[in-house]
């Protein structure tokens, strides 16, 4: 099953926005970039997911449960390993093979994430290896990798509280706000010479909960606020249509 738009175009050099004007790729503030999504991709993984939204793209695979062989890492709760990279090209520079030190931390996000939302009781020394890839990487790129990580996941048929789904909004001094930030909106000159905050939020839509929340930047408390407003109501838009592909997947796989 597969839900697509047309693309928008390559991001270009960022200028101050409002909400009442356009970005440089024709989006207002708080539009989202087209959405493509296709499950049961990778035919050795238990469960996998390919996303993008605009120009950024990455897959997710699920492998496992599978028994942990060593003593010592005996647990009644199963445990989640992930892996998150991008690759070598995925980036305006080079990406070396070995992970760095944010790609770490981005592994530990997604990890921390997953296993708030997996039912790890039901699967005793058992180990479940998460492995999200970026292939191109045009912005809000951890909270896609959350996204497809939950999907991925759904898709192994792995029992979870509910689907993960993330968003990414950029806050500017200036007030602008910018809800689904390509690249240069995100990590660009614009970015750095007027300061702001970076919002990176997940939640669980039918259980009305935060799974993952991450702020970057300084900002008033009330504006903090607002900011998570508009990245919460962002999300429960994005689950409604990635909800009514995931049942179009079961459906199409349901004997007839």
């Amino acid at each position: 099953a597969v839900v697509s738009t047309q693309s928008t175009g390559e991001s270009a050099p960022l200028k101050s926005v409002d909400k009442n004007t356009t970005r440089t790729d024709g989006r207002k503030w708080n539009e989202l970039r087209p959405l493509f999504l296709k499950v049961g991709i990778i035919t050795k993984a238990q469960g996998s997911a390919y996303i993008e939204m605009g120009n950024t793209k990455l897959i997710a695979a699920v492998y496992g449960p599978k028994e942990i062989l060593r003593r010592e890492e005996f647990s009644l709760k199963g445990k989640v390993n992930c892996e998150f990279k991008f690759m070598p090209f995925s980036r305006a520079h080079y990406c070396e093979p070995r992970q760095n030190f944010e790609e770490k931390m981005i592994s530990k996000c997604i990890c921390d994430a997953m296993e708030g939302v997996i039912l790890l009781e039901k699967f005793p020394k058992a180990l479940v290896d998460i492995s999200v890839q970026v292939i191109q990487d045009d912005g809000s790129a951890l909270a896609l990798a959350l996204t497809a990580a939950s999907v991925a996941l759904i898709n192994a048929n792995i029992e979870v509280k509910d689907l993960v789904v993330g968003t990414t909004l950029r806050y500017f001094e200036n007030s602008d706000v910018l809800v689904d930030p390509t690249a240069e909106e995100e990590h660009g000159p614009f970015s750095k010479f007027t300061g702001g905050a970076g919002f990176h939020l997940a939640v669980l839509p039918s259980l009305s909960q935060i799974s993952y929340l991450k702020q970057t930047g300084k900002i008033e408390q009330s504006q903090a606020r607002d900011c998570i407003e508009t990245c919460w109501e962002t999300c429960l838009r994005l689950a409604t249509g990635i909800k009514n592909l995931l049942q179009e997947s079961i459906d199409s796989d349901a004997p007839r």
